[in-house]
């Protein structure tokens, strides 16, 4: 194993790990909470996490021996999310621990993708989430973790791409400036591509904790901890551009 994916994998395991650390934090009463995931509970959530992370560690034990496909849904009967986590942190350790030394792409369930884009994937999945799992337990202001912020602008413009839904507006550009990152993306009428290349364009500042929030659709656009400069009247698309993780 690299360096690199050694640290990629490092980070996954410690944002799966915090996210146990909070389940066993919670009681009852808060499995019924809403989280910053419209429409889902802290037990939805939770289900979602536990079930996604065993199931994401199996698509890397697929890649190492060469099989294309994706594995299907994974079935929790048991309530110690805990423990399936902690589980799916060590099932994904050892496919790493056996991978080749030369991986071929992983057959993720959003996509095949080379090794350590994956794994920065699910640096951004399980940190955000749990970010998600710390607010639904009354810990609001609880930031982003660094690694989170470091895979999030990883991507860059390349996950406003994926998320970015056709919008009916003529051509415009959205630039989201962070002090660890310039992004942007541009409908051109009729398709999203990267960059800001377009004459009307909205510009959003704030610190890196804040865009990232703005990007993963936790924080609205007329949030006054954003500085926006509008003057073609574009923040309102915003919502409708950007799909939420």
């Amino acid at each position: 194993m690299t360096p690199a994916l050694a640290s990629l994998l490092e980070d996954v395991a410690g944002e799966l790990q915090a996210c146990a650390e909070i389940f066993e934090e919670l009681t009852t009463t808060h499995f019924g909470l809403p989280t910053p995931c419209r429409g889902w509970t802290v037990a939805d959530l939770a289900i979602h996490v536990a079930t996604g992370a065993f199931r994401d560690a199996e698509a890397f034990h697929r890649a190492r021996l060469a099989i294309s496909s994706p594995p299907g849904e994974v079935t929790l009967d048991s309530t110690d999310y805990a423990t399936a986590v902690r589980l799916a942190a060590e099932h994904l350790r050892a496919a790493l621990a056996l991978g080749p030394p030369r991986w071929p792409a992983v057959p993720t369930p959003f996509g095949t993708m080379p090794v350590a884009v994956a794994l920065q994937s699910l640096v951004v999945e399980f940190g955000v989430h749990r970010n998600d799992l710390e607010v639904a337990a009354g810990r609001p202001d609880t930031a982003f973790s660094a690694a989170t912020l470091s895979a999030l602008f990883g991507f860059g413009d390349h996950y406003l791409l994926r998320q970015a839904a056709p919008v009916d507006s003529p051509a415009f550009a959205l630039a989201l400036d962070a002090p660890a990152a310039l992004m942007g993306v541009t409908w051109t009428g009729t398709a999203w591509i990267p960059g800001r290349n377009a004459d009307r364009l909205c510009r959003v500042s704030g610190s890196d904790d804040d865009i990232a929030r703005l990007m993963l659709r936790r924080l609205d656009i007329d949030d006054p901890r954003l500085d926006v400069h509008d003057p073609f009247g574009l923040a309102a698309l915003f919502s409708a551009a950007i799909r939420p993780l």
